[in-house]
């Protein structure tokens, strides 16, 4: 069993697509099958039924996903290690992230990492709280910047800081005009939301602090991305809690009113709990720290 075996192995049951994971591991579809089929022939088992619509892991294949996952880490650690004595920083970071970090400016941050270290490739995916600290947890993530503290053992957690989500009204609607409105004001019990996905850690903060002002929202449209949220509050569609962060590009638009209680939203870097941080993560935890 070789490690390339191992990473193609890896790359398809994470895409779920062959010509996918061929792509991202950078060889053919045909060398990707090749190499899948001499893995499943010494291991004796089939580890994906293949249809011409979809691929599934087998039984075995999840049984071989995390030892899988645990020994490319461990070679990645491995060769990070012997950079590290050389003063070099190589290899892959993978990183998992909400959608709106407020006091984090991430696009920045990994700037700033990738000037310092340029012999890391960094890839980054975007999910909501909950899915990403499974992933780390599970090894498939480095680390994660999620918006609330996980309570899960598996997972070391870094603060970040925090925000204090806003009511985002348009710049013409009366609500506008407030310097502050209570979740249980008659004014918001008739007015339309927007929201986000209810699988989030954000609709479950604010679902929980509505409720507990008695406040019955009615929600005209759910949306999956924070961006489409706040164009259909610039449109009036309705009124949405969000994060500030989330509106630095539509302050011409849209007004942030502070609520009362105030909305505070905890922010928090995940990494997993049974094995130090790799070199690269390390150096970006440091960055963190710096900013």
């Amino acid at each position: 069993m070789e490690l390339r075996q191992l990473e193609h192995f890896v790359a398809v049951a994470e895409e779920l697509h062959f010509t996918r994971a061929a792509a991202r591991v950078h060889v053919v579809q045909s060398s990707l099958s090749s190499s899948i089929g001499a893995l499943e022939r010494e291991l004796g088992a089939r580890l994906f039924t293949r249809t011409n619509r979809r691929v599934e892991l087998t039984e075995a294949g999840r049984a071989l996903l995390p030892s899988a996952r645990g020994a490319l880490a461990a070679a990645e650690n491995g060769r990070d290690a012997v950079a590290g004595v050389r003063g070099l920083l190589r290899g892959r970071l993978t990183i998992g992230a909400i959608q709106t970090l407020g006091v984090l400016d991430l696009p920045a941050l990994l700037a700033r990492y990738r000037r310092r270290h340029p012999g890391v490739v960094l890839r980054l995916r975007h999910a909501g709280a909950a899915a990403l600290a499974r992933e780390t947890a599970a090894g498939a993530l480095d680390i994660a910047f999620v918006d609330r503290a996980t309570g899960e053992p598996r997972l070391a957690e870094h603060p970040l800081g925090g925000d204090r989500l806003v009511l985002a009204v348009p710049r013409a609607d009366p609500l506008a005009a407030r310097s502050v409105i209570r979740l249980a004001d008659p004014a918001l019990a008739g007015r339309d939301f927007v929201e986000y996905r209810a699988d989030s850690a954000l609709r479950a903060q604010i679902d929980a602090a509505c409720t507990a002002a008695g406040l019955d929202r009615r929600i005209a449209a759910e949306v999956d991305t924070i961006q489409y949220l706040v164009e259909l509050v610039g449109h009036g569609l309705g009124v949405a809690l969000l994060p500030p962060q989330a509106l630095r590009n539509a302050a011409d638009r849209i007004a942030a009113v502070p609520t009362n209680p105030p909305l505070d939203r905890a922010l928090v870097a995940v990494t997993p709990a049974d094995r130090p941080p790799a070199p690269a993560v390390k150096a970006l935890l440091a960055l963190l720290q710096d900013a």
